[in-house]
Order: C-alpha cells, then sequence, then structure tokens
C-alpha cells in the first residue's frame, strides 16, 4: 500500500501483525449497533460522543469524506490547568461530583513523521495498542496501555486502570481511592446489564515506559449484545471522566478550555466475531507543522494542583520519547 494511501495502521497487543486500512476506504460513522459484528475494520471515536467519528474498512467508499470536526487548540498554561484543578476540588467538597478527570495539552512545532512515530511506539510499547490514523487534515499516533473491551468467544474481558505514579514511588492511598472508583465504576455498569458472573483479578501494578499505574482485570461471559449494551455504557469510562460519570462529562465541558476530540475517546478492531477496543490514551495530534500532546490526571479530595500538573508532565514526557529518532 502506497504511503498516502493509508488510512490506518494498528497494532494489537502481542501480536506481530500491523494490520493496514486504506485511506480511500475511510467513512463516517454511524452507530456501534451499525456495525457492531457486521463489518470489519477500525474505529475511531471521539471522547465526546456527539462529534464525528470515523471508520476504515477494506471496502472503498464511493462517497469520499470530506467533512473533519477540526478545532485547534491553544495550549493550556500551568497556572490554567492548577486552576481547574481548584474548581474540581470545591465541586467535590460541595458534593457535586466524587472525582473527575481534567485533561492538558502541550503544542510544540517541528518536522516529524508520524510514521516513524507510530514505529517507535510499536516497539517501545509492545504491550499497548498502537495506531496511526490519518483524518485527512490530522494524523494521529498513539499508545494506549487501557484496554477498554476485548470480546470472542463469548467472553468479555475489561481492565480498571488509574492511578500514576514514578516507577520508583509507592502508591499512597489517593491512587488506591482512584483505582477504587474505576472498579466501582465498571461493577456497576456489570451489574446493570446484569453481568454479575464476572471475575475479578487482584490489583497489581502497570508500568509504561517511566511510570506506573493500578490495574484490576474483569472477565465475565456474554452474549454479542451484551458485550455491545456494556461497550455503550462503558464509553466515556470514569477513568477518563469521572464519577458519577455523566456530572463529571458536564464539568469538563464547562471547565476544560480545549477540545479534546479523539484524546480519551476509544479505538479499536471489530471483526465479525470479536472486537477489541481501546480508550484513546498516550496520544498525539500531527496537524501541519505542530504536535499536541495530550494527558490528563484524576482529581479527587485529595488533589494537589501542582501534583496534579506534574502527573501530567511525566504523562506527555513519556510519549513525547515517540518524537526521538
Amino acid at each position: 500500500m502506497e504511503t498516502e494511501n493509508i488510512g490506518a495502521l494498528v497494532h494489537i497487543p502481542h501480536q506481530k501483525k500491523i494490520e493496514q486500512f486504506p485511506l480511500n476506504c475511510m467513512e463516517l460513522f454511524e452507530t456501534l449497533d451499525s456495525y457492531w459484528m457486521k463489518k470489519e475494520g477500525l474505529v475511531f471515536y471521539p471522547f465526546d460522543r456527539t462529534k464525528q467519528a470515523y471508520f476504515y474498512g477494506n471496502t472503498v467508499n464511493q462517497k469520499p469524506v470530506n467533512e473533519y470536526d477540526l478545532m485547534v487548540n491553544e495550549a493550556l498554561t500551568k497556572e490554567e490547568y492548577e486552576t481547574s484543578v481548584f474548581m474540581a476540588k470545591q465541586a467535590i467538597s460541595s458534593g457535586q461530583i466524587k472525582k473527575v478527570v481534567l485533561a492538558r495539552n502541550e503544542i510544540i512545532s517541528g518536522e516529524h513523521d508520524p510514521f516513524d512515530v507510530f514505529k517507535n511506539a510499536v516497539k517501545k510499547y509492545t504491550s499497548s495498542y498502537g495506531y496511526y490514523v490519518n483524518i485527512g487534515p490530522e494524523q494521529w499516533v498513539g499508545a494506549s496501555p487501557e484496554l477498554l473491551i476485548h470480546y470472542e468467544d463469548g467472553i468479555l474481558s475489561t481492565i480498571a486502570l488509574a492511578g500514576t505514579k514514578s516507577l520508583d514511588e509507592k502508591f499512597t492511598p489517593k491512587e488506591e481511592n482512584e483505582q477504587l472508583l474505576v472498579c466501582d465504576f465498571i461493577e456497576e455498569k456489570l451489574d446493570l446489564h446484569g453481568l454479575t458472573d464476572f471475575q475479578k483479578s487482584a490489583t497489581t501494578e502497570e508500568n509504561f515506559n517511566t511510570i506506573k499505574h493500578l490495574k484490576t482485570a474483569y472477565e465475565v461471559p456474554c452474549s454479542q449484545q451484551e458485550a455491545l449494551e456494556l461497550l455503550k455504557s462503558l464509553q466515556p469510562t470514569s477513568a477518563v471522566c469521572g464519577l458519577p460519570r455523566d456530572r463529571s462529562f458536564e464539568f469538563i465541558q464547562d471547565f476544560e478550555t480545549m477540545n479534546r476530540s479523539f484524546y480519551s475517546g476509544m479505538t479499536g478492531i471489530l471483526k465479525k466475531d470479536s472486537a477489541t477496543f481501546f480508550v484513546n490514551l498516550r496520544c498525539m495530534r500531527f496537524y501541519q507543522n505542530t504536535i499536541e500532546l495530550f494527558a490528563g490526571a484524576g482529581i479527587t479530595e485529595d488533589s494537589d494542583p501542582t501534583a496534579e500538573w506534574e502527573e501530567t508532565e511525566k504523562k506527555i514526557a513519556a510519549i513525547k520519547q515517540l518524537l526521538e529518532n
């Protein structure tokens, strides 16, 4: 496939194969119900479910896409981010929300080939979902460690991933509470759909370059339709949004001054008999001669604004290494 006709490249964790999808097979994504176990290809879905999503299959689209929901951001300053954390803590103290995940960006200039960055992501993070996606005027590259769902042979897997520390640091009750809230969210959604026969792993530490997270894995038997309904309930997850999920989403819309676009949305591969979706974390957007990097931090009543800024700095530094030759 010629480079200019590559719409998407995907590396599924622990698989040696890289899947390719042509750019002329890109189409505007409709609803999950329209594609679920019916079409095969890659889904690229934004954080805000009211925004446009895209699908890359293997059939040439006779009506080429010419609609792009592109919004150029300015970089958030440290002061702006810490102010939003302060506002979040006030909302938590007043009982409006329990937790909210606040994101920020960093914008750098320079010529970088997104294909090279994708290759670096695949080499460096073999246990992550690595991807390159071309959306007309912009390209996205990421290496996400957070599985949203994997469904195959009547079994659905998902994980709770939260809390961030450097490799040499110990997790504190603050991170443990973050993780517990995400577990509660997943179990609430499982119960909502009658999927109470789930297996839950012990909580372990998951390394990602220079940082680590707390991880709890879930597995439950279910039908294709139950898997679809659970997926729709989980996205966007509390790990990128907060709790209560819908109320924290409203807080994000009110107090985040940037457009997250596809950051903290979901992306993955659909097959006729399986589905693998990841939360779109550790990612960057290429637009003209700029690169926009994204990261977020979970804000709770115990959060310190400066410490939360430093957490996002660590996350951005972990993916910025992919720009190095």
